[in-house]
């Protein structure tokens, strides 16, 4: 069977949310300008998987998904915590190898059999 551990485009997902919560106090920077942001950076050698990423940024509103994720009522949470599963799928289909993640960093390299 093969797994992937926990990547780049989790932390993307985590922070993007993470943005969302403090929206309430200050309207810069978007969840999507932080995502946009982080993938930037993460794979400013690999302008290939950058250009993935930012497209499948592009394709979610990160802005009301992170809100309806942070929701206290579970048919609004719960279906945004599904979309934010599909989000990252899709990011990781970017760079399913991991080569922008540092070596060693938790998901870096390729996925790992298990038995």
């Amino acid at each position: 069977m093969i797994s992937t551990r926990r990547s780049f485009s989790n932390t993307l997902v985590i922070a993007a949310v993470a943005v969302l919560g403090m929206s309430a106090c200050t309207s810069d920077p978007s969840a999507k300008r932080v995502a946009q942001d982080l993938v930037r950076t993460q794979t400013q050698n690999f302008p290939e998987i950058r250009d993935c990423m930012l497209g499948v940024i592009d394709d979610y509103d990160l802005n009301g998904l992170g809100d309806d994720a942070l929701s206290e009522t579970p048919d609004v949470s719960k279906p945004a915590l599904d979309e934010l599963k599909k989000f990252e799928a899709d990011l990781v289909t970017c760079d399913p190898e991991g080569v922008t993640r540092p070596e060693g960093a938790e998901g870096s390299g390729p996925p790992t059999s298990t038995p």
